[in-house]
């Protein structure tokens, strides 16, 4: 384990030194950090068609990399289901561009719900081909009485679900219990949306912006190892009101991966994960990488919408990913739409009205490519 110590011991009053590695590559593509293995740019130009390709290819496959990652083969039943989830997906993300702000989440949610199951589908997850499988989210209602504000929407989250099996196969795999959660205390979380979130209540979102994630390796095969880098703009902290190590203590996800190590830059602080992972003569089979960055709850924005890495700013170390956070909202505001119309009506023009207006869309987006960078194992992102 020599290749990959640190190069110095700490000194008083800084971090220890960074590791001395390399970019690293396999046959001519550099190693991405992220739920893949490599980055799939998509271009700000690209239609819907482009947007798709990945999981139309996957449909029409009946298999993608996760396969050859390991994951279970697909029988044929399992391949139908696929076709039709994918498919039904596009048919609903396709509406939602063009529904109007009143519409937009209960088609955004049936879109998110198909790529949902082609998901773990692909996974091989049983649980998929249980007819009827309930969503796993209600509504409560209960409070709702006198004059209505936003702030009285809650969540009723059941025993189990499809948003159980997104969140128990993505982030950390970590899943709420049963009970309820006020919808507001998630906004702040949307990462599709920090300048929305920012005009509308004037205030930071709880995500703190990464300058980049890279990826180094040190060593030769077969004692190769290769760990994740997190560099964070030092305006970013101060403007968060944050110290290095205090952005630790406020993001436990991230510290439960990172350590704050020095930086040969002076205008950003630098993290690197604290276990480094063997580094595989086949990417394809890097899991730790993966796992590494799925569980330090890295909230990737992969849209046009201020594209940007993100740490979640939270005390709370269990936490769900990104993609069950969506899940779970957009269930919520589908509810409102389809059971509560008249209360949507009085959140137009106000300040939470952004979620029908813009979030749904660019989280549509986001969802989709994040959908597409699981299950291809290549990072899509518009760039």
């Amino acid at each position: 384990m020599t290749s990959v110590s640190t190069t110095g011991v700490a000194r008083a009053g800084r971090p220890p030194a960074a590791r001395i590695g390399e970019p690293t590559a396999y046959n001519g593509r550099p190693i991405a950090a992220g739920t893949g293995s490599f980055r799939h740019p998509v271009s700000p130009r690209a239609s819907v068609a482009d947007l798709w390709s990945t999981m139309e290819i996957a449909a029409a496959a009946g298999e993608t990399a996760l396969q050859k990652a390991g994951a279970p083969s697909l029988d044929v039943a399992a391949k139908l289901r696929l076709s039709a989830y994918v498919q039904q997906a596009r048919q609903y993300y396709e509406a939602a561009i063009r529904a109007e702000p009143i519409a937009k989440p209960l088609l955004g949610y049936y879109f998110v719900l198909n790529a949902t199951k082609a998901y773990l589908t692909l996974l091989n997850h049983p649980n998929t081909a249980t007819p009827g499988i309930k969503h796993g989210i209600g509504q409560d209602n209960s409070h709702l009485t006198g004059q209505y504000e936003f702030s009285q929407e809650y969540l009723q989250i059941q025993t189990s679900g499809v948003f159980h099996l997104l969140a128990g196969n993505s982030g950390r795999g970590h899943v709420w219990g049963a009970g309820v959660m006020q919808v507001s205390r998630l906004i702040p979380y949307l990462n599709e949306s920090v300048d929305l979130y920012a005009s509308a209540f004037n205030k930071r979102p709880l995500l703190i912006p990464i300058e980049d994630t890279f990826i180094r390796a040190s060593g030769k095969r077969p004692n190769r190892f290769a760990w994740l880098v997190v560099e964070v703009s030092r305006l970013a902290l101060r403007e968060a009101d944050l110290s290095p190590r205090k952005l630790l203590d406020e993001a436990a996800a991230f510290a439960g991966s990172f350590d704050h190590v020095e930086s040969d830059r002076d205008d950003v602080v630098r993290y690197e994960s604290k276990v480094p992972v063997p580094y595989s003569a086949m990417p394809l089979a890097l899991p730790g990488l993966r796992q590494a960055f799925d569980r330090s709850l890295i909230s990737r924005n992969r849209t046009l919408a201020q594209p940007r890495d993100n740490i979640v700013r939270s005390p709370h170390l269990e936490l769900i990913s990104a993609e069950a956070l969506t899940f779970a909202v957009m269930l919520h505001l589908s509810n409102m739409v389809r059971y509560r119309p008249h209360h949507v009506e009085q959140l137009r023009g106000s300040s939470q009205w952004w979620l029908f207006t813009s979030w749904v869309d660019r989280a549509c987006e986001n969802f989709l490519l994040a959908m597409s960078s699981r299950v291809s194992l290549e990072e899509h992102l518009i760039e």
